[in-house]
């Protein structure tokens, strides 16, 4: 059966803007009256890294949450940490709480910005999660982030744009990546545990690896050691190792075209977590370029602005995304800007090959089929473009 996905134009007016599209797309999933007085409502969105210049602009997420207030529900926004300590430089990092909210900050998300309380959903180190059993190919369970199991209603704001693993960086990575702790996009990223060279390994002198370790699973003796049964392979003792340039911990980074299929996982975890019956999903296909906000730098974006997309299906509305961008022509300024009008711009411009035959991998299409077996959803879609009539003027009959 075909899954509802409403969509409105990039194209405004004084008298209807994005923000009061944002609020038509907010109406027409039932919001408005689905939330009840008193129910708490998680608004998930992505804050972006140090340097991208292309994240979602807070004051999307500011409208979500007025609208919910308006609607009686008491909201707030919310993120998990990221991977990698201390990576991201003096403003950067998003692997802690403090370290995430002060660049936060910077990118104009805060407490007073937003009118609600900013969460770090899965804690201060990303281990505050409860574990959710899933039928995976890949994964057997899912690191779900606790501050989800509060909540009535979850609002998932997204910033639709490409992804380097995923093709499209949609609704479903901000799913499963976005409401999974640190071993949940671990597993995504790495094959294995983390694994100490003694002969690297600086010893007692250094130790760097011991503050950072959120479960306190290294030890010091001559050398460094990892009990596996305790980590949850985060990557935080590969980082601070690589800075001092010991490069003692490693770990082994899983083939880019193999990680999508794990975070669709996780996505059907988190889903599972409180049922698909609280969700809302919202695209916001603008600025859209082939990279992740979780990248350093505002890449060229590769077509013009699209739209808004909302759906109660993870899948459809990410299915709608990408066709719409498909379909949109390219900017001739970027890495795409020769390709036909249907082509996949986001598989051209990351250029993952298939390892045999050389080919060019569709991302996104890996992704949206496991996506499909894993029953999040339908790819068949009706979209429903909501339009509003400009005011008469003057003289007009």
């Amino acid at each position: 059966m075909a899954s509802k996905v409403y969509f409105s134009d990039r194209r405004a007016r004084t008298d209807y803007n994005m923000l009061d599209k944002l609020e038509h797309i907010f109406n027409e999933l039932g919001l408005d009256k689905d939330i009840k007085p008193g129910e708490k409502v998680m608004v998930k969105t992505h804050f972006g890294q140090w340097g991208n210049t292309n994240y979602l602009r807070p004051a999307y997420a500011r409208k979500i949450v007025d609208l919910v207030r308006a609607s009686g529900g008491e909201p707030f926004v919310a993120e998990t940490t990221g991977l990698g300590y201390g990576a991201g430089g003096a403003y950067g990092g998003r692997t802690t709480v403090v370290e995430y909210l002060t660049m936060a900050a910077l990118h104009g998300y805060t407490a007073a910005s937003m009118g609600v309380p900013l969460i770090m959903a899965d804690g201060y180190w990303g281990t505050d999660v409860i574990e959710i059993p899933v039928n995976g190919e890949h994964i057997e369970s899912v690191d779900v982030a606790t501050a989800l199991f509060d909540c009535d209603k979850v609002i998932v704001l997204t910033h639709a744009k490409g992804h380097g693993l995923g093709g499209i960086g949609g609704t479903i990575k901000n799913l499963g990546i976005g409401l999974v702790g640190k071993r949940g996009k671990s597993a995504m990223h790495f094959i294995g545990d983390i694994k100490i060279n003694p002969d690297k390994c600086l010893g007692p002198d250094c130790s760097k690896c011991l503050k950072v370790c959120p479960t306190r699973c290294i030890s010091m003796k001559e050398k460094a050691v990892v009990d596996s049964s305790k980590c949850i392979a985060c990557h935080h003792c590969v980082n601070v190792c690589s800075q001092v340039k010991a490069r003692a911990a490693t770990q082994t980074w899983r083939p880019n075209h193999t990680q999508a299929p794990i975070f669709v996982e996780n996505a059907a975890g988190v889903v599972k977590s409180i049922g698909a019956d609280k969700f809302y999903y919202i695209n916001l296909a603008i600025d859209i370029s082939d990279m992740c906000d979780c990248w350093d730098f505002g890449a060229p974006l590769l077509v013009h602005d699209i739209g808004i997309f909302g759906s109660r299906d993870p899948l459809a509305i990410d299915e709608a995304t990408l066709q719409a961008i498909k379909d949109a022509p390219p900017n001739p300024d970027s890495s795409v800007g020769d390709i036909e009008c249907g082509t996949c711009k986001f598989a051209m411009a990351h250029s993952c090959k298939d390892p045999e035959s050389g080919e060019i991998l569709e991302l996104a299409e890996i992704q949206l089929s496991h996506a499909t077996k894993m029953g999040l959803g339908s790819r068949e879609y009706e979209l429903i473009t909501l339009t509003k009539e400009p005011p008469k003027r003057s003289g007009e009959s």
